[in-house]
């Protein structure tokens, strides 16, 4: 990685096809009893019986990438780096990206997967290979299957015609025609039913042995990996890690401590705490290979689909006690804002980092607070009007208490964006050094703003944030520090 290239330090290269293979396999799974994991033959099936599937919170994700996101990764590639080169934005410079990739098969999941795994734990049943093989469809499945599949092109297709009267819809939105919507979602359908009727190797998977690949998950993978391998100078992608998915351990020590990904993804908005149990031993992996990790913190995105999430924790003494989250008591808790999701403010707050920041062992971790709290948050901060539950202030706090948590501005398009970080900066010094430019592309083009005008408004901010700051976060292996507390007086490069 060259010192003087500009890095956008949180974007995204997925399309509508890997979302639209997620789709397929959970429904079909869930139709089936078997979601999110392959029944076990010695497993009582009979307490996971199939529950009603609504799939309308998935149905608007895919209709927003429709919008925006039917490149291919190399495509996605090549149109940020031309936005890059044409705006303002020190175009003479090189641009490297950090692909983030996503995990969204266990937006369905409820709790189900953790009680799996614990059952299986205390029957001292090892993972079979069967459990992690992507889904498979015997010849007698296919016409039933094509008839579930064509139910969910039907809802995608109805979300679609009614998203292109409204006048909220994202930019671009009246760009594709019906037909071309029509043939990506056909090509997605016959991939996924083509690869699900066919013979698939253990050996030909990224990662073998008992770890689980989703039809999705795998091929985005392979597709972040292929484009690392033609770029290796600008792509540095991260890793998706959820804790529900068997053998994560396995996925980082193949795919990033000896494969072609520099970091580690989470995604805790999809009903799970960035506390869980299972992924501390992901942390202390990346805490020994010097393996950042970045985190989804804003109270938006896109959450999980279920009103009730029961899941665990585990404390900085290391106790592992069960957490429930029900979204109707958040809501009486809180009013949720425009813009804002239940699930979002319970899993995605930035104080569920305490309990893993002073855990023993993680001192070292490097983590990237992504979106900052939020543009409003940013904003509100910034202008003196926050109030007592602001997460750019809480983000604040711990990068002045803790030598490795950084911030990035993925995903702010407001205009005032820019003043509001210079004055962060003057009054709270560390942020200087720990602030990252992101755009958060693709899913930045749902904004009227578009790609090349966002490099363009964040042409005067601290250069360090384009520059020195990402290179320290990515560069995490390069230092060992044992100090938790951070010296809050650190010179700002402007």
């Amino acid at each position: 990685m060259q010192n003087t290239a500009n890095i956008d330090v949180h974007c995204h290269f997925f399309n509508v096809q890997f979302a639209v293979r997620e789709f397929l396999e959970i429904g079909w799974r869930r139709l089936n009893g078997k979601y999110p994991y392959t029944s076990d033959e010695r497993f009582d099936v009979r307490a996971f019986a199939p529950k009603t599937f609504d799939p309308r919170g998935f149905v608007e994700y895919i209709v927003s990438l429709l919008v925006t996101a039917t490149g291919s990764p190399e495509e996605n590639y090549r149109y940020e780096q031309d936005c890059h080169a044409q705006s303002e934005s020190a175009p003479s410079r090189p641009l490297v990206t950090v692909p983030l990739m996503m995990d969204i098969f266990f937006a369905f999941d409820d709790g189900l997967s953790q009680k799996r795994k614990t059952r299986i734990r205390e029957m001292a049943v090892p993972d079979r290979k069967a459990e992690c093989t992507p889904l498979s469809l015997a010849p007698g499945e296919a016409d039933a299957f094509d008839a579930f599949a064509r139910d969910m092109r039907r809802l995608v297709i109805e979300e679609y015609e009614r998203g292109a009267k409204d006048n909220n819809a994202p930019k671009g939105f009246e760009a594709k025609r019906l037909p071309d919507v029509s043939g990506e979602l056909d090509r997605a359908i016959e991939s996924f039913r083509a690869e699900a009727l066919s013979t698939v190797s253990m050996k030909a998977r990224p990662s073998g042995g008992n770890v689980q690949m989703t039809r999705g998950y795998e091929k985005h993978l392979k597709e972040l990996r292929t484009l690392r391998g033609r770029h290796p100078d600008t792509v540095f992608p991260f890793l998706a890690v959820d804790p529900r998915r068997i053998g994560i351990e396995k996925l980082v020590l193949d795919q990033v401590v000896r494969g072609g990904f520099t970091g580690v993804k989470l995604y805790c908005p999809l009903g799970y705490l960035p506390s869980h149990p299972d992924l501390h031993p992901v942390y202390h992996l990346c805490v020994r290979h010097g393996i950042p990790v970045t985190a989804h913190t804003s109270p938006g995105g896109f959450p999980s689909q279920c009103n009730r999430i029961e899941t665990s924790s585990r404390k900085k003494d290391g106790r592992i006690v069960s957490v429930v989250f029900d979204k109707k008591a958040c809501q009486a808790t809180r009013p949720i804002k425009k813009g804002e999701h239940a699930h979002s403010l319970f899993f995605a707050d930035p104080e569920n980092w305490k309990e893993v920041l002073e855990s023993d062992g993680l001192e070292g971790l490097h983590l990237n607070l992504a979106h900052f709290g939020g543009e409003k948050d940013i904003l509100a901060f910034a202008e003196g009007s926050a109030e007592a539950d602001n997460w750019t202030a809480r983000i604040i706090e711990l990068m002045e208490t803790y030598d490795h948590v950084y911030a990035d501005i993925s995903y702010c398009p407001n205009g005032r964006m820019v003043q509001a970080i210079r004055s962060i900066v003057r009054n709270h010094p560390v942020v200087g050094t720990r602030l990252m430019f992101g755009t958060d592309f693709v899913m930045l083009m749902q904004n009227t703003i578009g790609l090349r005008n966002y490099f363009r408004q964040y042409t005067c901010i601290p250069s360090g944030m384009l520059t020195k700051n990402p290179r320290a976060f990515l560069h995490a292996g390069r230092k060992s520090p044992k100090t938790r507390k951070s010296n809050a007086s650190k010179t700002v490069e402007s």
